[in-house]
């Protein structure tokens, strides 16, 4: 298996015990105060984390490096992702920040994010990072220094007045769950939507119990919610990933609207003659009136893209909307903006979404070796013939004009993944089977 960077399209991510040992996590620290000090001398960063069992241990290794390199931590707690990023933005303290998160993905695994510059670290931060990690790694000896790191919540207080800030009521008395499963939106959000007088119900809303870690591209992750909405006749109910800076809703009938739907309608009713979202995300954000400007997956790519054409909006189909104001993906503040438009329409959830065209957008994964990247889509080119090929990340073929899969490799994780759309669910069906077929058939050669 081979791989040429740490990072993924998100931060750097792996085998909570295998790639985060604490010599790992140490060397980590001290490159991070490293990268920064290039920009300014003092470096004070913030650091926050999920609540999955790896994550305190990993953070006090990574405390610990940055605290050896002379640096000032100021320990956020458990918090979400974008919070992390905004405290970057309200406060001239703070160098730089990071969250120790594993997401959406499997408990045993975990991550770290960095942010930098008031914003998350695009890729040509991450190739200075990995250049001082490779000079700075093993040169010394993990010390576990975490007790001199300075407790505070002020994270967490700054992003409750940030989505605060961000209501346009009122809202009316609507039936709302809320199921940040266990995850950093737990405390936050019930509190912002009661104060901004609606009355949520809560489930999996305790971050002393095991995070539920759920991705919110897969829909029968949240089965258990979609069905909590029939039973307590909720008018809808906003589920997060597990680090809350990915949303999904399910309307009045119990119906999954995935990230590639929220996103659009958030797109269609913001100002702005354009948007940004990556080559896997639905052709439905094509029907809203607005030019689509396409890019790589994952966060820091639409965050390029916006910056490069001064868009005020940007999304990825996992529910991650980007505000050009805080420039990451924020769960939060793209539920206060959904419900901004639900209560300026009036109208029920599903019939808001029923205004979009529909589309069938499926995706499914395989474990691989990447090695075999190249073999995959070469292979996929012989077999899969279209009327157009995309190639800007991984193998899209569009077999008509309202059909298309594609083919790529995660980058956080040996997956190869495969994705599939249409406007005939059983044209995508049929697509993706193929597709995982082919690579299922290259993986077992």
């Amino acid at each position: 298996m081979s791989k040429t960077s740490l990072f993924g399209t998100s931060g750097i991510r792996g085998d909570a015990e295998i790639l985060f040992t604490n010599q790992f996590c140490f060397d980590l620290g001290r490159t991070f105060v490293s990268f920064l000090r290039q920009d300014q001398s003092q470096v004070n960063v913030a650091v926050g984390n999920d609540p999955r069992e790896s994550s305190p241990r990993i953070k006090n290794a990574f405390v610990s490096g940055m605290l050896f390199e002379g640096a000032d931590v100021y320990d956020q707690g458990v918090v979400s992702v974008p919070a992390m990023n905004y405290i970057l933005l309200t406060d001239d303290l703070y160098t730089g920040s990071a969250m120790v998160t594993g997401s959406h993905i499997k408990p045993h695994l975990n991550g770290i994010k960095f942010f930098a510059f008031k914003e998350e670290i695009l890729k040509d931060h991450e190739a200075q990072i990995m250049a001082i990690y490779e000079e700075m790694k093993g040169k010394q000896a993990y010390q576990d220094l975490s007790s001199k790191a300075i407790h505070e919540d002020r994270a967490k207080e700054a992003y409750k007045q940030y989505l605060l800030s961000s209501f346009k009521g009122p809202y009316p008395k609507w039936r709302v769950v809320v199921d940040p499963g266990n995850g950093a939106q737990s405390e936050i959000i019930p509190e912002v939507l009661e104060i901004l007088g609606l009355d949520p119900l809560t489930i999996n809303c305790d971050i002393q119990k095991s995070i539920i870690c759920r991705d919110t591209e897969v829909e029968d992750d949240f089965k258990d919610l979609k069905d909590y909405v029939k039973e307590v006749e909720a008018d809808f109910a906003i589920g997060f990933d597990s680090d809350g800076d990915r949303v999904i809703f399910i309307d009045e009938e119990g119906n999954f609207v995935p990230g590639d739907y929220s996103g659009a309608l958030i797109a269609k009713h913001l100002g702005g003659p354009k948007v940004a979202t990556p080559i896997n995300t639905s052709q439905v954000v094509d029907h809203i009136g607005k030019e689509v400007v396409r890019t790589k997956v994952g966060s820091s790519q639409v965050v390029s893209a916006m910056k490069e054409d001064n868009l005020n909006f940007g999304f990825e189909a996992n529910g991650g909307g980007i505000f050009t104001d805080m420039k990451s993906r924020d769960g939060g503040r793209s539920a206060i903006e959904i419900l901004n438009i639900l209560a300026k329409s009036g109208k029920k959830f599903s019939d808001l979404v029923a205004e979009l065209p529909k589309y069938y957008l499926y995706r499914d994964k395989v474990d691989y070796d990447w090695d075999l990247k190249d073999k995959i889509i070469s292979q996929a080119k012989e077999e899969f013939k279209g009327v157009k090929t995309e190639e800007m990340d991984g193998l899209k073929i569009w077999i008509d004009e309202s059909t298309w899969i594609l083919f790529r490799s995660s980058s956080n994780a040996p997956e190869f993944r495969v994705f599939a759309e249409s406007n005939s669910q059983s044209k995508a069906v049929d697509l993706l089977k193929q597709g995982l077929q082919l690579v299922e058939k290259m993986v077992k050669v």
